[in-house]
């Protein structure tokens, strides 16, 4: 049985597409096993597909969310791959902690994404971005809320 190559690798910037409209940008920072991939994702939110990269933008300590999530929108093309950042540097673009039922700080294997250790922190860890694979939708929604227009601004 061959495999067959993913349609995006580490580094590349994809855009994700709103619910009702819009889209949000991503960079994929690393490919586990069996369709699991970190991402970093970002705003603001873009009323189109942006032509070109712009590479200042990403750095990984602006990113609006960072979560472990399935592939399907990636495979699927739904979530359309822009193209690879010049600068890529895998070491710049961690593979952070996370934080389950806020007690538990998890770490992750940086090659697989596989659990390495889970250790509870007295005092909790809710200042981590939160464990668990997220599904293509369930990101999808979650980035449509954090890039809702706010009460009372001009967007």
């Amino acid at each position: 049985m061959t495999s067959k190559r993913k349609p995006y690798g580490e580094g590349d910037v994809f855009a994700v597409p709103l619910r009702g409209s819009g889209f949000a940008l991503g960079v994929v920072a690393r490919v586990g096993r069996s369709g699991i991939t970190l991402g970093y994702f970002f705003g603001p939110r873009l009323d189109c597909i942006p032509n070109s990269i712009e590479e200042g933008g990403f750095k990984p300590e602006i990113a609006l969310k960072v979560c472990l999530f399935g592939d399907l929108g990636l495979i699927r093309e739904k979530w359309i791959v822009l193209g690879r950042l010049s600068n890529w540097n895998r070491q710049i673009w961690p593979v952070p902690r996370f934080c389950r039922n806020g007690q538990l700080c998890v770490t992750y294997d940086e090659s697989t994404l596989e659990e390495v250790r889970a250790d509870r922190v007295p005092g909790g860890c809710a200042h981590l971005p939160t464990d668990g694979l997220e599904g293509a939708g369930y990101v999808e929604i979650a980035l449509t809320k954090l890039l809702a227009p706010q009460p009372g601004s001009m967007a």
